[in-house]
């Protein structure tokens, strides 16, 4: 169960990342805060980096 939830986070990072690109906005709401489009790609990409690295790791057991 652990394991579909993670590939499910990785997707859903994943989407969002290309999804900012579909976008025509330089900066995004984010938290409350608007910042740069960048530093928002760059969040999702890494949270989705983070998440895929704790599925392999749940993969290995």
């Amino acid at each position: 169960m652990r394991k579909t939830i993670l590939i499910i986070g990785v997707a859903l990072a994943l989407v969002n990342v290309v999804y900012s690109f579909m976008r025509d906005a330089e900066t995004v709401l984010f938290f409350g805060k608007d910042i740069n489009i960048w530093v928002y790609r760059l969040i999702w990409a890494f949270m989705a980096v983070l998440i895929f690295n704790a599925y392999r790791k749940e993969a290995k057991k």
